[in-house]
C-alpha cells in the first residue's frame, strides 16, 4: 500500500515541481507564437517584435515572461533573428550572446541540479515541456551563423572572424555532444521505466513508431511522418549545414589561409556533391593550392574572378523555415504528439543584375532537412518519453481513484471520493495533453548564394523570381572592398535586404 500511497500523492508536489522546471506547459509552444508569426509573414516585423519582447520583459507572477525558465532560450533566438532581419544589428549581438550563454549553462551542469530533478520530475506528471528548451544541433549552428553576420553588419569585421572560428569549433562537437545527450537520455529513460513498473502494461504496447502506426486511427502520423522522412533525405550527415561551411572556407580564403579554404571547400562540396557552387568553389580552391582537379570535375570551370577580394556575395535566406505543430494520436488514450509541418516559399531564386551580367542564386543549405533529419534522429526519445508519461499519468489516474474509493470504511462517500478524484485525474491529465513543439521558428526554409565581382559603378540590382516577382536595387558604398548582401524573404510580403561590409579587401 505504501507504493499505492506514493503514487496517490504524486499530484501533491505538482505546482513544485512546475515553477522548478519553468516551462509553460499548457498551450504549446507553435500556437503561443502563431501571432508572431503571422505577423512577420505578414511583413510587420514590429508587431513580430512586440510579442517577442513581451515574453522577454522583467518576470512577474501577473505577465507571461519567460527570463529564467526553460523556455527562455528559444525566445531569445527568436529576438536575436527579428532583430538581425531588421538591421538592428547590436540588439540581435546581445540576445545571440544570451542565447549562447544559456546554451553553456546546459551543457556545463557535470550534475544534475534541484532545477534538472524538477523537470525530469516534470516531464512523468506533465509533458516534455517540463525539460528546458537546449536547442537542437541545428540551432546551435544557425546562432553562430547569424551572430557573425551581425558582427559584420555592425561594421565589426575582426570579430566576425571570430565568431566564424568558434563556429568551426561548434561545428566539430555539435556531434559527440549530441551523442553523449542520446545516451544520458537512453539512461534517464530506463531509469524512470525501472521506477514506474505500473506503466509497463500500456507503454510496452506502444513504445516503437511501428506499434503506433499498427494502430489504423494513427494516418495523420503516419502521413507526417513520410512528409518528414521525404524532407530528412535533403538534410546532411551529422547535423551538418553547408552555409556555415561555406562561411569559414571563405573566412579561410580571405585571410589567405589557402590550404584551410581548400579544406573546407571540399567539405562544402562533399555535403553538397551535386550543387554546381560548390563543385566551381572546389575546384577553384584546388587550382589555387596547387591541387589536382578530381576526373569528375574535369569539367567544372573555376571562378574567373578573386574571391579573396572585390567580391560581393549574396546570401538569399529563402522562406519560412519549418516548425513543429501538434496533433493527437491514439494509444488507446489520446496523446498530444509534435509533428513537422512545412511551408511553401513564395519564391524560387533571385537574380543579381551586376556589371552587365546576371548572377543566379544556387540553394547551398536546406534547412527544412536539416531540422526533418534531427527531428527522425531523436523520434526514437520522444516516443519512449511520451509514451511513458502517458503511461504513467493513466496509471497513477487509476491508482489514486482506487486508494480514495479504499480509504475508509463509508463506501458510499469512498464512492463519491473515488469519481471525484478521477475525474479530477482526468481533467488534469487533459490539461497536460500538450505537445512539445517548441523550435526557432524565424530561421529560414533555405539558404540560397551568389557572387560576382564588384562592379565599377557599384550598383546591383536584385530580382527575386517564383509566385510573384519583385526587384530592389541597391548600391554598394565606397568604404566597402566587398561585401556580403543578406536578402530575407519569408514571404512577398517580407522582403529585406542589407548590405554587411567587408573593409579589409
Amino acid at each position: 500500500m505504501t507504493a499505492e500511497k506514493n503514487k496517490f500523492f504524486l499530484f501533491c508536489p505538482v505546482v513544485l515541481v512546475l515553477l522548478l522546471s519553468g516551462c509553460s506547459t499548457i498551450v504549446n509552444s507553435h500556437l503561443q507564437k502563431a501571432p508572431m508569426m503571422e505577423a512577420y509573414i505578414a511583413g510587420d516585423n514590429q508587431s513580430a517584435l512586440q510579442e517577442i519582447n513581451e515574453k522577454l520583459k522583467e518576470p512577474h507572477w501577473y505577465n507571461s515572461s519567460v527570463i529564467n525558465t526553460g523556455d527562455e532560450l528559444h525566445w531569445q533566438l527568436e529576438a536575436g533573428t527579428i532583430h538581425f532581419y531588421n538591421g538592428n544589428y547590436q540588439q540581435a549581438i546581445d540576445h545571440f550572446t544570451t542565447a549562447e550563454k544559456l546554451i553553456t549553462q546546459y551543457d556545463e551542469r557535470a550534475k544534475i541540479s534541484v532545477r534538472d530533478i524538477g523537470a525530469e520530475t516534470g516531464v512523468l506528471v506533465t509533458n516534455l515541456n517540463a525539460l528546458p528548451y537546449r536547442g537542437f544541433c541545428r540551432d546551435r549552428i544557425a546562432l553562430n551563423i547569424l551572430k557573425s553576420l551581425a558582427y559584420l553588419g555592425n561594421g565589426k569585421e575582426d570579430s566576425f572572424r571570430a565568431q566564424i572560428k568558434r563556429l568551426r569549433n561548434e561545428q566539430k562537437k555539435v556531434m559527440s555532444d549530441y551523442r553523449e545527450f542520446f545516451d544520458q537520455e537512453q539512461q534517464r529513460l530506463a531509469d524512470a521505466k525501472n521506477e514506474n513498473p505500473q506503466s509497463q502494461s500500456l507503454f510496452s504496447k506502444y513504445n516503437t513508431i511501428s506499434k503506433l502506426l499498427a494502430n489504423g486511427q494513427n494516418t495523420t502520423l503516419a502521413e507526417n511522418l513520410k512528409q518528414t522522412s521525404l524532407a530528412a533525405n535533403k538534410g546532411y550527415a551529422d547535423f551538418l549545414n553547408p552555409a556555415a561551411i561555406f562561411l569559414s572556407a571563405l573566412v579561410s580564403l580571405r585571410d589567405g589561409n589557402i590550404s584551410n579554404a581548400r579544406i573546407d571547400f571540399q567539405r562544402f562540396y562533399e555535403a553538397v556533391p551535386d550543387n554546381p557552387a560548390a563543385q566551381k568553389y572546389f575546384v577553384t580552391a584546388l587550382l589555387s593550392d596547387g591541387k589536382e582537379v578530381p576526373e569528375t570535375l574535369k569539367d567544372v570551370l573555376p571562378f574567373d574572378f578573386p574571391l579573396d577580394r572585390d567580391c560581393v556575395f549574396v546570401i538569399f535566406a529563402n522562406g519560412r523555415g519549418a516548425a513543429f505543430k501538434q496533433i493527437s494520436i491514439d494509444i488507446p488514450v489520446s496523446a498530444a504528439w509534435p509533428v513537422c509541418e512545412f511551408y511553401p516559399a513564395d519564391f524560387s531564386g533571385i537574380t543579381a543584375i551586376a556589371g552587365g551580367k546576371a548572377y543566379h542564386s544556387t540553394p547551398i543549405a536546406d534547412m527544412d532537412g536539416i531540422i526533418a533529419r534531427e527531428f527522425e534522429e531523436r523520434l526514437p526519445l520522444t516516443v519512449t518519453r511520451i509514451i511513458l508519461s502517458t503511461a504513467i499519468k493513466e496509471a497513477a489516474k487509476y491508482t489514486a481513484a482506487a486508494i480514495a474509493y479504499n480509504s475508509s470504511d463509508d463506501n458510499e462517500n469512498n464512492e463519491l471520493a473515488a469519481a471525484l478524484v478521477f475525474a479530477g485525474a482526468t481533467i488534469y491529465n487533459a490539461a497536460m495533453n500538450t505537445a512539445d513543439t517548441r523550435s526557432w521558428e524565424l530561421l529560414p526554409k533555405e539558404f540560397q548564394l551568389t557572387q560576382f565581382p564588384m562592379p565599377d559603378d557599384r550598383k546591383i540590382k536584385i530580382e527575386l523570381a517564383g509566385k510573384s516577382k519583385l526587384a530592389t536595387g541597391i548600391e554598394i558604398p565606397d568604404f566597402c572592398r566587398s561585401a556580403i548582401i543578406f536578402v530575407n524573404a519569408s514571404s512577398s510580403a517580407n522582403v529585406t535586404c542589407h548590405i554587411l561590409p567587408l573593409y579589409s579587401k
